[in-house]
């Protein structure tokens, strides 16, 4: 008997020991993917197909974009030859990046959406809660704009399914013509210009709550320790050299760190809240006004949007349809908005009304918790920097091909040259711009207007071509629902782009800030 039950124990202990294997591989497959597919921002998508040239060519496969948007094949004698530019052992798919490799899971999916979506607006939250009127009304707007964004998401996914498109830009050429992916491709350029002008505040900002706690209000007065020193020098020594890289693989596991660098603050707004003895303002149950809640719209747009590279995470998973992405987009609205609302609640409620515009300047330099922070956020702008201009640097590059009706050759070969000028005009002005910007949340507003675009407008124009391509006559009471949520959700997205950039204005033109102390008197 012995032996037989050595003979019945045996596979059992197999299976279990097999299954543990399985289990085992799974998991460190999905960190491994994770790790090397995760992007801050839409900074690997092939801008260049802006240009007419050179979209049909990446159709054809005789070109190809690499994740660094860098061309690597293209054609020498006829179409359909490719000869490669750089050693690459990966040559048989033509819009295939580096991140899609061997097709995605949901799971990996909403990593790459959670890591997109989550950056410097974390910082900036607990002040939204403050205008939007305390923490039930923000919270109960922010589940009212996740289903709308949510909804908009898989809008822009079931397009890309029509024409089988690989890039936000290109289903917006399909659906709704050239100008309204001219006009996109716009919106998201600013935003890249936008986003590295916010980088370079938040490192300002660090600084000057290091030096306050070490040296005092009054340390701006020695001119090493002032902050317009401090972006410049830091933008300088440890942002440009990295600028003109045509390549960034090396900052591949600096975006996947960066998303930890960005939790790391939530986690001081909670720890905060217990451990800060500070006299907090007014806690506020109502906004002040309607419009702070429009006005606030836009900021928590921005903060959940991923809308650029939806189109390219959901062509890019294994089982390219609807319903994983659906729980991909679902599990990933609802991670943020438990991110957020721990930071935008417990931030809040430390200080009420008198919570500054970055929460990381309501927190003393000196304490070891906050320092590690202060550090973590400095690294993250820095290695983030390079690759959001890097995406810029591509847009400006696709507008160029376009309409300059360069061809392929020749936007090849002058490639360098235009890099330095871009790379270098671009880095100077957000650098001259990022030190007379007084703080982030005039910058996180103006952000919040392209958002609006983003997720709103151009979703509901997708909405509407594909409701008259599907039925033209409008015979189908579905696509009279359809029609009205399309005209629901372009209304809305234009209302609150004009009614904040309106608001933006106003308040810079008479000279009103945020209401909070500064650091240095």
């Amino acid at each position: 008997m012995p032996g037989l039950g050595k003979d019945v124990n045996e596979p059992r202990s197999r299976v279990g020991r097999t299954r543990q294997q399985s289990l085992s591989e799974m998991s460190s497959s999905f960190i491994h993917e994770s790790f090397t597919s995760s992007v801050d921002f839409p900074t690997y998508i092939p801008w260049q197909t802006l240009s007419s040239d050179l979209s049909e060519k990446l159709k054809h496969g005789s070109i190809r974009i690499s994740r660094s948007n860098r061309v690597e094949y293209t054609t020498i004698h006829e179409e359909g030859e490719r000869v490669p530019l750089i050693d690459d052992q990966d040559s048989t798919s033509s819009v295939k990046t580096e991140a899609v490799h061997g097709g995605a899971s949901w799971g990996v999916a909403t990593f790459l959406l959670v890591n997109t979506a989550l950056g410097a607006g974390v910082l900036n939250y607990p002040a939204a809660y403050n205008r939007a009127g305390g923490v039930y009304v923000a919270a109960g707007l922010q589940v009212v704009i996740l289903l709308l964004l949510g909804a908009t998401m898989l809008v822009l996914a079931r397009c890309s399914d029509l024409n089988c498109d690989n890039t936000y830009h290109d289903v917006l050429l399909s659906m709704c013509g050239k100008r309204a992916q001219q006009l996109s491709a716009l919106s998201i350029l600013f935003s890249c210009y936008g986003i590295c002008i916010t980088f370079l505040v938040i490192v300002g900002d660090q600084y000057d709550r290091l030096f306050a706690s070490i040296f005092g209000n009054t340390f701006c007065h020695t001119w090493y320790l002032n902050r317009d020193f401090t972006i410049l020098i830091t933008a300088v020594v440890c942002i440009l050299p990295m600028s003109y890289f045509q390549r960034l693989d090396f900052l591949r596991y600096a975006s996947t760190l960066g998303l930890f660098a960005m939790l790391y603050p939530v986690f001081l707004t909670v720890y905060e809240y217990y451990m800060l003895d500070v006299v907090p303002g007014r806690i506020k149950v109502v906004p002040h006004t309607v419009v702070d809640v429009f006005i606030v719209i836009p900021v928590f747009s921005f903060a959940y949007q991923t809308h650029e590279i939806v189109v390219p995470v959901y062509s890019c998973m294994k089982n390219r349809n609807l319903r994983e992405f659906t729980k991909a987009t679902c599990l990933s609205m609802i991670i943020l908005f438990f991110i957020y609302c721990m930071a935008g609640s417990f931030g809040y409620l430390t200080f009420g009304t008198k919570v500054p515009p970055d929460i990381m300047q309501g927190y003393g330099g000196k304490d070891p918790v906050v320092l590690i922070c202060i550090g973590a956020l400095v690294i993250k702008m820095v290695t983030t920097y390079p690759q959001i201009l890097l995406c810029g640097r591509g847009a400006l590059d696709g507008f160029y091909a376009e309409f300059s009706k360069i061809s392929t050759e020749k936007f090849i070969r002058g490639e360098k040259k235009r890099r330095i000028i871009i790379t270098t005009f671009w880095f100077i002005t957000t650098v001259l711009l990022s030190i007379f910007t007084p703080n982030i949340t005039v910058v996180i507003e103006l952000l919040g207007c392209l958002a609006s675009a983003n997720v709103f407008i151009f979703p509901g124009l997708c909405l509407l071509s594909m409701t008259n391509m599907n039925d033209p006559d409008l015979q189908k009471w579905k696509s009279y629902v359809m029609l009205a949520l399309s005209c629901i959700m372009v209304t809305f997205g234009a209302f609150v782009f004009g009614v904040l950039l309106l608001q933006v204005i106003l308040v810079e033109f008479s000279g009103r800030k945020e209401g909070h102390e500064p650091l240095c008197l």
